[in-house]
């Protein structure tokens, strides 16, 4: 089974000889605590298993490098990230989650934000829609990342969640409910203008990411010709 897709939490397996400040620590939006282990003696076959997107280890391990490569043999294709401590545990998930914004980007994201909110004004989105911004966060982060893109349900989706303080599964509906307002009510030519031909006929308004990635494309280029 596929869990990398199920939901739009960061799912963490967690490894603690005493789990439960741990646990509390993770008790949060956007975080679903999949797996608890006392040692790492089967932590390869369980992140397997799990399929994790984090990794935290709270007690020193000998070998701890050792521990690295068991656990991309286990799953070289998404191996999770390895967090080690537990002091910072939540910050520590949402950071080794976070978008990899290029450092020189993080200065120009006030000015991104507001290059897609004008985006979405543009094609007929209405500012008080709840939607409204976390599309244009999403869209400014998206345009400071650079390639490849980043995944949208475990790596955007909690990020935004954190700044809203709302679940990434409420970040989520906000988004496509946006959508369906914008594309039932706003401005059609200026719709397709932005997306071109990309938008499926039969679905008739574009998905949450198609919109995300557009408008990031959008931004980086109006950015780059002022």
């Amino acid at each position: 089974m596929e869990h990398r897709t199920d939901s739009f939490e960061i799912r963490v397996l967690l490894c603690a000889h005493a789990p439960l400040p741990a646990l509390r620590l993770l008790d949060r939006p956007g975080i679903t605590v999949c797996g608890v282990f006392r040692d790492t003696v089967e932590i390869s076959a369980q992140v397997a298993l799990l399929q994790p997107h984090v990794l935290a280890v709270c007690d020193a391990v000998p070998g701890p490098d050792a521990l690295q490569q068991q656990v991309l043999q286990a799953v070289p294709a998404h191996p999770p990230r390895i967090i080690w401590g537990k002091d910072r545990l939540p910050e520590q998930v949402m950071e080794a989650m976070a978008l990899p914004c290029a450092p020189l980007a993080l200065s120009s994201l006030p000015r991104r934000e507001e290059c897609a909110r004008e985006l979405l004004r543009q094609i007929g989105m209405e500012d008080h829609l709840l939607g409204f911004e976390a599309l244009a966060r999403g869209a400014a982060l998206l345009s400071a990342c650079p390639p490849p893109s980043p995944p949208i349900q475990h790596a955007l989706y909690p990020q935004l969640s954190a700044l809203l303080s709302v679940s990434p599964a409420a970040v989520e509906r906000r988004i496509r409910s946006a959508i369906e307002s914008a594309w039932l009510h706003g401005d059609l030519q200026a719709q397709t203008a932005l997306m071109g031909f990309s938008v499926s006929a039969e679905r008739g308004k574009p998905t949450n990411a198609e919109l995300l990635f557009r408008l990031a494309e959008r931004v980086c280029q109006l950015l780059y010709t002022v």
